[in-house]
């Protein structure tokens, strides 16, 4: 877990979660807050704050306001408020944002700009759901995985089911 090294305010209510046992393939769209413990491969794009935790795994590009990272993540990230790096953090790629943090006992592989990033950060994926709170998740799309299952388990064996979660605050 991610311990008491992260500063937390009001606003790091967790909206949403993926745990240790997940593992996701595709492209995770959201606001608010999403914490990450499991295995990630694809495209992240938030306006809110993504936590990595310890044991994750994650190989991505990412686009946030906030990153707080303490796994392992392989990829080019772009933050436009900051990015925060606490022990074990492996993070192998190019760093963009205005602040930067890094505790000791983390490994950074790689190059970092700090510059101004904000009008970078691509769109939420659907722009048509807007809501009036900013802290809800936007979406969650992804093919799900693994690409197999155990028979019994309600899907064809060796087929992948795409899918799409769209969650509003109300």
């Amino acid at each position: 877990m991610l311990g008491s090294r992260f500063r937390k305010s009001r606003s790091d209510a967790v909206t949403g979660f993926l745990g240790s046992q997940t593992e996701f393939t595709g492209k995770l769209c959201f606001s608010g807050v999403v914490h990450l413990d499991g295995v990630f491969d694809g495209e992240i794009i938030s306006r809110g704050t993504l936590v990595v935790g310890s044991e994750s795994v994650v190989t991505a590009r990412i686009h946030s306001a906030v990153l707080k990272i303490s796994g392992e993540v392989r990829g080019d990230l772009t933050a436009t408020e900051k990015i925060e790096l606490y022990p074990p953090a492996k993070v192998y790629g190019n760093i963009r944002t205005p602040a930067l943090v890094i505790e000791e006992g983390v490994l950074f592989e790689g190059t970092c700009s700090m510059s101004s990033v904000r009008d970078e950060v691509p769109v939420l994926a659907d722009e048509s759901v807007e809501t009036a709170d900013v802290d809800a998740i936007e979406g969650i799309s992804a093919q799900a995985w693994p690409l197999e299952y155990e028979e019994g388990e309600g899907l064809d064996e060796g087929k992948r089911e795409e899918g799409s979660l769209h969650k509003h605050s109300r």
